[in-house]
């Protein structure tokens, strides 16, 4: 009871800039926003994993990457490590069952799932990029310029979200 008054005490207080944070809740708000909407892309993109069946990456949709560089990268190099591995499945589980899918299936849900990974360590490597340059404008801006301030700001989202 207690923990969940205080969880919505403090989410009250930050959204309305209003907590007592030692001067920090104005200067740290844009930032747990920041927060929050990497985790709504997150979620976006899982969602898009499980709904969409697509097999080139966001960046591909969006134009950073032509589709013939992307395959060139991505299933190129990976089809022959699927094909092993779905040869290897096959032999382990005896053949096919009426129940089993085509290795087209197979195929696909792979890269999908590698598409997702490396879109999210790509995402992630962007941020700890930005971040390190931030060490060098640290006086002028406020943002975390430590990956230990993100893991911070995302246990503060955390405990701002524990009432909903």
């Amino acid at each position: 009871q207690r923990w969940v008054e205080g969880a919505i005490t403090l989410c009250l207080q930050w959204v309305t800039q209003n907590a007592d944070a030692h001067g920090q809740a104005k200067r740290n708000g844009p930032l747990l926003w920041c927060v929050i909407l990497a985790f709504t892309a997150y979620v976006a993109a899982l969602l898009r994993l499980v709904t969409v069946q697509y097999t080139s990456s966001i960046l591909v949709m969006l134009g950073f990457v032509d589709e013939k560089k992307f395959d060139e990268l991505i299933r190129v190099p990976l089809r022959p490590i699927i094909h092993g591995c779905y040869t290897w499945l096959m032999a382990v589980r005896g053949g096919h069952s009426p129940n089993s899918y085509t290795y087209r299936v197979y195929e696909d849900m792979t890269l999908q799932f590698v598409v997702w990974m490396g879109t999210c360590s790509l995402c992630f490597l962007l941020l700890w990029i930005f971040t390190n340059m931030c060490k060098a404008c640290q006086r002028f801006i406020v943002f975390p310029n430590e990956m230990k301030w993100w893991g911070r700001l995302v246990i503060s989202f955390d405990n701002l979200t524990y009432w909903v």
